[in-house]
């Protein structure tokens, strides 16, 4: 992977353009396409999808955005996510946590574990309020004591 692009949009209302994170979509950037990462379910699954390219097409918010004549935009998490100055990591693990309403076969899961090959984990937690929130290994952990053993 050589990115994680977070979407948002760009207010030019202030003195500063200011860019605001709507991460309801994140997207993961492979060496070819990406994986598109989506709330789904009222903020209460992640829909997991290979895509050819990012594109935020689909997504209702977005659309509203637009029309209300403020710039939608990528952020670039990648270097602050990866560290240590990788330009490109392997994934060496790929772990879905599930849920009762998890439909795998769909490509929709409760949350998603990455572990990169810097033994770095990402974590996507798509229950957050605002989106997905995009954390690291105790976050995964944090999230595992407080929900992981039980079902919906």
């Amino acid at each position: 992977m050589t990115d994680v692009l977070v979407p948002g949009r760009i207010d030019r209302d202030g003195t500063v353009p200011r860019f605001a994170p709507q991460p309801i979509v994140v997207f993961v950037v492979l060496d070819e396409g990406a994986l598109r990462l989506e709330s789904v379910d009222g903020y209460g699954r992640l829909e997991v999808r290979v895509v050819d390219s990012v594109a935020l097409d689909g997504v209702e918010l977005f659309a509203d955005i637009e029309e209300e004549g403020d710039e939608l935009a990528l952020a670039s998490q990648g270097e602050q996510l990866f560290g240590d100055s990788w330009d490109r990591l392997r994934c060496s693990t790929i772990r879905p946590f599930m849920d009762t309403g998890s439909k795998p076969g769909e490509g929709v899961v409760k949350c998603l574990a990455l572990e990169l090959e810097s033994r770095y984990w990402l974590f996507f937690d798509p229950t957050w309020s605002f989106g997905i929130r995009i954390g690291n290994a105790e976050d995964m952990r944090r999230w595992e004591r407080e929900y992981g053993d039980r079902p919906e």
